[in-house]
């Protein structure tokens, strides 16, 4: 809640940033953080609405629950390599957001994770991935590409909802579960071809 606070330098030695750490610093708008931080912890920078800019060291392995929710001004952000999670609700709310990389390694979004992540216009989700989790891309409503890799079966509740300017989308061979409302409001979607395999949509 320290919403005055404009910039704040971290020493070398920090490994962890825990929950809600910089929650409702608004104010902050670039922070470093120091190599040796493994983890984000749940809601670390939660309504971190001035912040444009972080740098996240190489040896994160996780970013945690809404991490980043509500984080507004936040127009771009490099996942370094070895992070394996990343916690429901964690962009949550990053409309400004209009690129991200996520490197090889992840085998886990949580629900929600990029929801409200309307200024994003593409996505490839790395192999490794096995399922999308419910509410994930829920009102993407800039994204015009998505790229999913091999391996997912299952699509949850409410995926793609919102995402009005999606025009095509292929669902690659091994999903056998669509959930419901998975495409509501995707006006916008001319194309989309189900794989054998689907049991239940």
């Amino acid at each position: 809640g320290c919403s005055g606070l404009t910039s704040l330098t971290l020493p070398a030695g920090i490994t962890s940033i825990g929950f809600s750490t910089f929650g409702g610093c608004s104010g902050l708008t670039s922070l470093n953080l120091p190599a040796g931080i493994t983890s984000i912890g749940d809601q670390a920078f939660d309504g971190c609405s001035g912040l444009t800019s972080l740098n996240l060291p190489a040896g994160i392995t996780s970013i945690g629950r809404g991490a980043f929710l509500g984080c507004s001004g936040l127009t771009s952000l490099n996942l370094p390599a070895g992070i394996k999670w990343i916690g429901s609700s964690a962009f949550q709310g990053c409309s400004g957001l209009t690129s991200l990389n996520l490197p090889a390694g992840i085998t886990e979004i949580g629900d929600d994770a990029f929801g409200g992540c309307s200024g994003l216009t593409s996505l490839t989700l790395p192999a490794g991935i096995t399922d999308i989790s419910s509410y994930a891309f829920y009102g993407c409503s800039g994204l015009t590409s998505l790229t999913l890799p091999a391996g997912i079966t299952s699509i949850g509740d409410y995926t793609f909802r919102g995402c009005r300017s999606l025009t095509s989308l292929t669902l690659p061979a091994g999903i056998t579960e669509i959930g419901g409302s998975a495409f509501k409001g995707c006006s916008g979607l001319t194309s989309l071809i189900l794989p054998a395999g689907i049991t239940e949509i």
